[in-house]
């Protein structure tokens, strides 16, 4: 007699809880028995409820959605044939096929997934391969369409899981996204539910260990400076939002919760145009910040809003607009952290000091490219006798309006020396200003200071120093940055005491005064529109009480790109009034504008 359409359906379901059982029992060493019915398939739920543990069913996995996730993860690997292959077992997965022949093929494909993970170049490939076959595991054994052998792939991802418990011990959570979904997705089988665990204590003692209550992360020894810090977040975000989708309680408690948002909110401020990441090579594929997107996006208030505008393309943004979103700038003192920007539009400028190491770390970017990115290196001498810091770096000063922002953090050099590094940011001029100032209550004359002092320039870009000026351009394809030494003489025939040099990606600027004190400021023109327009720069004498005063105890400089002028202005000494081309002051720094009738707007004043 044929079989009916209810035999079929029966000898389906025996199967897939038959392939259940033999998991779980493979799982903890044992073999498995032989089932055809739902009540031995629910072992695992009937030895939870005795000891009185309330199991939840697994939510409901489509095809469809089971296919997307697959291209999700395949999006996310760097390998080729990795790429070629989960997607090609998405396609077949969302096809959704009923036939034996497709389910076994299916089944093929995802145990071929599982042997590439084993001998994976990396741990990240082989964990996007797990999870990507518990999705597609999942979709097989929740419409009952597995086979015989969805046991044997149950239990080899047990296996994978099992082996990298050891890597979330040892402070690695690269694993936590595939072991939380397959403890969620078979939640009704003990020896995958029991996994979740380990995860979720990893991730919750990561997030509290290097989340400050600023919102700041700070990974310690990552040279990959704001991507490791958005990638970092980014996992965490994709495993929040992976135990979301497949039902349960948050993977974390309310207080890690909250540190994870403040964190989202400071993984936003490094993102670049159109919200990717942005590394040395370039800009990641949107899908490596898809989730932190997402997140920020359905967040409430500011949160939406400005990752609506970071997303959206470059247009104007009146007042009332920016006043809606958040802060420009973070400033963390607990992870010596800043972050500056000059707007949340896609090509906004956006700078990361990080000064946490002797040799902070400085990044400057501009919509989808890193101009600035490693140390921001130093070394002083007094005489022929090397200057080394005392101590850690402290915050000096931290100022932010709509107009500038200004951040000064200084060490003790020992002999009653101080160095002080400025960086300063005129948000509607896109400049960029490092400085570096030695100061002393006592100046000791007699030796002679020295200062040299270097930024890293992003991967492939080209700095060239012109012929017969000291300014130097930075360029790729186009013109991205010019720099100027502001105290040294513009043209290369006037006597200098110092010089500026732009060879294997970097920009070394070395300075010396005979005074006690040095001031050794670093211009960078970061807006490209200027570039090609004529520009000079100058030296200004001091005056105080009618008397000129020696370098040594303040300096003043104007800048001149075509009809663009600007006023720069720091004492070395004790500040009190002083006269520069015309303008009073009594503070220790100025930087503004200078008006078509030769007034000084005071964009940036610091007392």
């Amino acid at each position: 007699m044929p079989a009916t359409k209810k035999d079929k359906t029966r000898r389906a379901t025996a199967a897939t809880d038959g392939g259940s059982a033999e998991a779980e029992a493979g799982a903890k060493g044992g073999v498995a028995l032989p089932s055809a019915d739902e009540a031995r398939a629910s072992t695992s739920r009937r030895r939870a409820s005795r000891r009185g543990e309330k199991v939840e069913q697994p939510v409901q996995i489509k095809a469809k959605e089971a296919a997307r996730r697959i291209r999700d993860l395949a999006d996310l690997s760097e390998s080729l044939d990795a790429r070629r292959r989960l997607r090609r077992l998405a396609k077949l997965v969302g096809r959704g096929s009923r036939e034996v022949r497709g389910i076994a093929f299916i089944e093929g494909m995802l145990g071929e997934c599982l042997d590439e993970a084993e001998s994976a170049a990396t741990p990240r490939e082989r964990w996007l391969a797990c999870e990507a076959v518990a999705w597609g595991l999942a979709w097989l054994a929740r419409t009952r369409r597995a086979n015989g052998s969805a046991g044997g792939l149950l239990e080899r991802l047990v296996k994978f899981a099992r082996q990298a418990d050891d890597s979330l011990k040892g402070r690695d959570t690269s694993s936590a996204r595939f072991v939380i979904a397959l403890a969620r997705l078979f939640r009704d089988i003990e020896a995958c539910r029991c996994l979740e665990r380990a995860a979720t204590a990893a991730l919750a003692e990561e997030i509290g260990r290097l989340v400050s209550d600023d919102g700041a992360v700070a990974i310690a020894g990552d040279p990959a400076g704001s991507a490791g810090v958005v990638e970092r977040v980014e996992r965490w975000t994709a495993v929040h939002e992976v135990a979301t989708a497949t039902g349960g309680p948050s993977p974390w408690d309310d207080a890690t919760a909250d540190r994870w948002r403040r964190a989202a909110e400071t993984a936003l401020r490094l993102l670049g145009g159109q919200g990717r990441i942005l590394t040395g090579a370039g800009r990641l594929p949107a899908s490596f910040s898809q989730r932190l997107l997402e997140a920020s996006l359905a967040g409430k208030g500011a949160v939406g809003r400005t990752t609506a505008a970071v997303c959206r393309p470059p247009r104007a943004m009146d007042r009332r607009r920016a006043k809606r979103l958040l802060p420009r700038d973070l400033h963390a003192a607990d992870s010596a952290t800043a972050i500056i920007r000059t707007g949340w539009k896609r090509d906004a400028l956006r700078i990361l000091v990080d000064y946490r190491e002797a040799v902070p770390r400085l990044e400057i970017a501009t919509a989808d490219r890193l101009l600035v990115d490693g140390p921001w290196s130093w070394r002083a001498w007094l005489g022929d006798r090397p200057l080394e810091a005392e101590g850690p770096w402290t915050l000096s000063c931290f100022e932010s309006d709509s107009k500038a922002t200004f951040l000064e953090i200084s060490a003790a050099l020992g002999g009653g020396l101080r160095l002080e590094r400025q960086v300063a940011v005129l948000v509607r001029d896109g400049v960029v200003l490092l400085a570096d100032a030695i100061t002393a209550a006592a100046p000791p004359f007699g030796s002679p200071l020295r200062i040299e002092s270097g930024v890293t320039l992003g991967v492939g870009l080209e700095a060239e120093q012109a012929e017969e000026t000291r300014d130097v351009s930075v360029y790729d394809t186009a013109m991205r940055l010019t720099a100027l030494p502001l105290a040294l003489p513009e043209w290369m025939a006037a006597p200098a005491g110092g010089r500026i040099e732009a060879a294997h990606g970097s920009i070394v600027l070395r300075q010396e005064s005979e005074g006690g004190r040095l001031y050794a400021p670093l211009w960078l023109d970061c807006d490209p529109t200027r570039s090609g327009r004529p520009l000079t720069w100058r030296q200004l004498t001091v005056a105080d009480t009618r008397q000129n005063l020696p370098r040594h105890q303040a300096a003043g400089f104007r800048v001149q790109v075509g009809f663009d002028q600007w006023l720069l202005y720091r004492a070395l000494d004790q500040p009190r009034n002083r006269t520069v081309l015309g303008c009073n002051l009594s503070c220790e720094f100025l930087l503004g504008r200078i008006r078509r009738d030769g007034t000084v707007a005071r964009t940036l004043e610091i007392e």
